[in-house]
């Protein structure tokens, strides 16, 4: 391995070139980066789910803070009933039906996504497609079962072949078409249920990364239920389908692994002891692959009535098991992040570090880490990161007029000391700073748009350039 100096004097060598480097970052996301530059020439690169209402969310999903990163993910604005326009008095004559229709719930998600990449090489990635999916979930049948379904598509309306890769669209940009989801489950109470076939998980490393056209969903067998302020959940998962793909694969093949076809066991528990405390904890063995161990907590600390701060930390521990069919490796990360919230504004800030014998592993979903940025994952062999955000919520009460619907967040994040394993080589530093605007429709409950730009410099000699125009619309058509 070549020579490095310490981390702590080059991070005191690199100080003030981090700040000019922040302040022209964000300065020419401000002025310029409202409007991709012209792809150059080829040789030759969130709204949440609707709930499922047979299951409480995991904690390890609810703690998924933005200290710093974005979310990958538009909040759901509030969602209109179709048949409240057409029928006005329909809820009530559904309350003479049994529970398994009575609860039945018809959702659309339908969304219009446009990308455009352009890569510090010269290559490009660029899409417009439209879809969504459309998902139905039973009420409970004696309080006991209850099944459901969601078929996803994504339709390409303009997919250049010189510029595959936006994940959009398959990899060789067409249309996806597919039942993503179609489960059963069985359950007691809030304490146990039992759910197979395809669904979405959402623990940890395991999730539906929903930050293109559609998200993972998974083929698998999981349990999970809640006690009091105990969250538990388990299972085992045979096979994921990617975002960009109609098809089901196995787990050990998604993560790069040859041979037979291997899953993935997994064991998540959530604690709240106190409304100010999350705790999570969870395993993810993936077979004949690697095994990755992933804590987590965060504290809130009320300031008075309006001010809010929030500190979070988290742990990985990542190696390979088994026959190692990814490689012989061990990892970890650590990161911390803290947060304080003020009549709107929220202002954040967030370090992570990782070992330097391989690169933090996520083939089954976003890296659930504080600097999971639009474009990069500051996760990388003996990498150390830090990381800035702020956002506004223009309904909050910090400036004297509002916009309500509207937020807007600045995110700035570097990575140095990077290398190469298993040889150790150096590897240039990493620069990325995002804009990120998200308006939720007052006047049209459910519809959503999105924008976000990001710039990153990776010593290339050119700076990586992404840009996205999201349009998201929910309705509950019962």
């Amino acid at each position: 391995m070549s020579e490095r100096t310490p981390w702590a004097t080059r991070c005191a060598a690199r100080a003030g070139a981090a700040v000019r480097t922040l302040g022209v970052t964000l300065a020419v996301i401000l002025l310029l980066g409202l409007v991709p530059s012209p792809v150059r020439a080829q040789s030759g690169t969130s709204t949440p789910a609707t709930p499922d209402p047979t299951m409480t969310p995991s904690l390890a999903a609810m703690l998924v803070s933005e200290f710093v990163r974005t979310p990958d993910d538009v909040g759901a604005p509030a969602k209109p009933r179709i048949l409240d326009y057409f029928v006005p008095d329909w809820r009530e004559k559904l309350k003479t039906l049994p529970p398994f229709f009575r609860d039945t719930d018809l959702h659309l998600k339908w969304r219009t996504f446009y990308f455009n990449r352009q890569n510090d090489n010269p290559t490009a990635n660029e899409a417009l497609a439209t879809g969504g999916w459309i998902s139905y979930a039973s009420g409970l049948l004696l309080d006991t079962f209850s099944m459901g379904a969601t078929y996803y598509t994504s339709l390409p309306l303009y997919a250049p072949d010189s510029r595959p890769g936006s994940l959009l669209l398959t990899p060789g940009q067409d249309a996806i078409g597919t039942f993503g989801e179609a489960w059963g489950a069985l359950r007691y109470k809030d304490y146990v249920q039992v759910k197979g076939y395809r669904q979405r998980i959402d623990v940890g490393y395991v999730n539906p990364q929903d930050n293109r056209m559609i998200p993972n969903t998974f083929e698998a067998v999981t349990v999970g239920g809640n006690f009091d302020w105990l969250r538990y959940d388990g299972g085992y998962v045979m096979k994921i389908k990617p975002r960009d793909s109609n098809d089901f694969i196995s787990m050990s093949k998604q993560a790069g692994a040859g041979g037979d076809n291997q899953g993935l066991f997994f064991a998540n528990l959530g604690l709240t002891p106190i409304k100010e405390l999350s705790l999570n904890a969870g395993t993810y063995y993936g077979q004949e692959t690697f095994n990755t161990v992933f804590a987590k907590g965060e504290y809130t600390l009320a300031l008075g009535s309006e001010v809010k701060l929030v500190f979070g930390a988290q742990y990985t521990d990542q190696r390979s098991v088994g026959e190692e069919r990814v490689g012989d490796f061990n990892t970890w990360n650590f990161g911390f992040g803290t947060r304080v919230l003020w009549r709107g504004l929220s202002v954040g800030a967030a370090m992570h570090a990782t070992g330097d014998q391989a690169n933090i592993s996520s083939p089954w979903g976003t890296w659930p880490g504080y600097l999971s940025l639009q474009v990069t994952d500051f996760d990388r062999a003996n990498e150390k990161a830090f990381g800035i955000g702020v956002r506004y919520n223009f309904g909050g009460s910090l400036l004297p007029f509002t916009i309500p619907g509207l937020t807007l967040a600045l995110v700035y994040g570097q990575g140095i000391d990077r290398i190469t394993p298993p040889n150790g080589s150096d590897l240039p530093n990493t620069y990325e700073g995002d804009l990120d605007i998200i308006y939720n429709v007052p006047a049209v409950k459910g519809l959503s748009f999105r924008f976000r730009n990001a710039y990153v410099g990776r010593g290339n000699g050119e700076t990586l350039k992404d840009f996205r125009i999201i349009v998201n619309y929910d309705l509950d058509l019962l």
